[in-house]
């Protein structure tokens, strides 16, 4: 049976911007910093109560606390999950590695089919999980330039922080976290996933032809678990010992071990605030009356500000207010009315974007009803021991995948010598068949999640 999922949705307006004349004047000029390799353009404007006019760069202030060899924590930082080939004159940092390992596997080229904010959206311009992660990426790699600290580092976390996240988005993690909570399994959450995904799922194939886990770095690890920036706390510093990163059991409780990880788990809010509000006009859900609101918002904080709020002006304001603000002893954040800029700007988010009703193609109900159908049919397949031998003569294309996710991942007699990497389940246990079932939509993109729903279904 086919799922009705799809209703009309103007994709096509993109309100426009009208010029209205105002008392404030928002100085749009630029100032440009010349410093020795370091180059900046700061938007300047008046305030009494924020200047940046006269922005101070904080060039290489963090630098004692980047995660280079001289750092206490290196050692610890650059321990690996598994072991990796070892390559003859090879030129890379662990770190450039780590990134590399990301950005080819699998799991990072399904991130351009799924979901950001709205789902099965028929404008390209919007965003995708994919070019957030780059967005993320390319903010923490910046600031990270200014601050001093290890750009390469911060790339490889900001790649893989969500390499974990389910189909539809946050709908499809809540799916998932439903299912996870009734069935007993260990809760289902994204950052934690995208841990797992990491250390346990993903494969690389080696100069040998073997597929072996990605085994990535302890910052890197670190920084992909705890990416979570939805605790509202301002100047956050990085936590002084490592722990076992699989007995994190919540979200955003726990600091980063760097101070990389820091800057992505900040760069992260940066750079979707923005983003959402630009996808928000181009899909038609904003109008001059939202534009005018958020406004207002910006000018509380920034009384002369009487420009247009998009990504480009917020993106700005919160990265040159960070990099004047953060002090290696103080922290990592904000100007007190940048901060609250920042959180009230989240809130109008969530009221006018994330939580309004009909702003999606999918909603959560639908969204639970193509999980939970998926879930529900392949667990109707299970025989014990004997599921995968059951499989075998299966001609669904979408039960022959999943029979093959199973053999990938278990001590199957059906598994090829060159598969190298971890064995994770004993599906004679129905508890790890769950949690395989678990694992393998949540590494599904959207459309493939919709295809196996119509497959499988009856």
């Amino acid at each position: 049976m086919l799922l009705p999922v799809l209703f009309n949705l103007n994709t096509n307006k993109i309100p426009q911007n009208k010029a209205k004349n105002s008392r404030l004047v928002f100085n749009t000029s630029y100032t440009y910093f010349n410093q020795p390799e370091k180059d900046i353009f700061v938007p300047t404007f008046k305030s009494n109560m924020l200047t940046f006019m006269q922005i101070q760069i904080k060039d290489k202030s963090f630098s004692k606390g980047s995660m280079t060899p001289d750092n206490p924590k290196w050692l610890q930082a650059i321990e690996r999950y598994s072991p990796i080939e070892k390559k003859p004159y090879e030129i890379r940092s662990d770190f450039e590695r780590d990134k590399d390992r990301i950005i080819h596997s699998e799991g990072f080229d399904r991130m351009r089919y799924k979901t950001q904010v709205f789902p099965l959206c028929e404008n390209d311009m919007v965003s995708t999980r994919s070019s957030h992660v780059l967005q993320v990426t390319d903010i923490a790699r910046k600031i990270c330039r200014k601050l001093g600290l290890n750009e390469e580092l911060a790339e490889a976390i900001g790649l893989g922080h969500d390499i974990g996240h389910s189909p539809f988005g946050h709908d499809g993690e809540n799916s998932l976290k439903k299912i996870t909570q009734k069935e007993g399994l260990p809760e289902f959450w994204h950052e934690k996933n995208s841990l797992r995904m990491i250390d346990k799922i993903l494969t690389l194939t080696n100069t040998k032809g073997e597929q072996n886990n990605l085994g990535l770095t302890y910052a890197v690890r670190d920084g992909i678990i705890n990416h979570c920036g939805e605790v509202d706390e301002n100047y956050i510093k990085p936590r002084e010992s490592a722990i076992n990163l699989e007995k994190i059991s919540s979200a955003g409780h726990v600091q980063p071990y760097t101070w990389e990880g820091i800057v992505v788990k900040i760069s992260d809010k940066i750079a979707y605030l923005g983003k959402d509000i630009e996808d928000a006009y181009r899909l038609g859900l904003y109008n001059e009356k939202n534009r005018n609101e958020l406004k207002n918002i910006v000018k509380k904080y920034i009384p002369d500000f009487s420009g247009d709020v998009n990504n480009t002006v917020l993106i700005n304001i919160f990265v040159n207010d960070l990099i004047k603000n953060s002090d290696i002893n103080k922290g990592i954040g904000f100007s007190k009315p940048v901060f609250d800029l920042m959180n009230d700007i989240k809130k109008y988010n969530y009221k006018n974007i994330y939580k309004l009703q009909n702003a999606k193609k999918l909603s959560q109900n639908q969204c639970d009803t193509i999980i939970y159908g998926i879930y529900n049919n392949y667990l109707k397949m299970y025989k014990g021991k004997d599921t995968i031998s059951s499989l075998q003569n299966s001609q669904n294309p979408y039960t022959k995948n999943f029979k093959n996710w199973l053999i990938k991942y278990t001590d199957s007699p059906y598994r090829n010598k060159s598969l190298k990497n971890e064995i994770i389940y004993d599906i004679s246990n129905p508890d790890e068949y769950k949690q395989a079932i678990v694992d393998y939509i949540s590494g599904m993109t959207d459309k493939y999640a919709i295809k196996t729903y119509n497959s499988i279904t009856v």
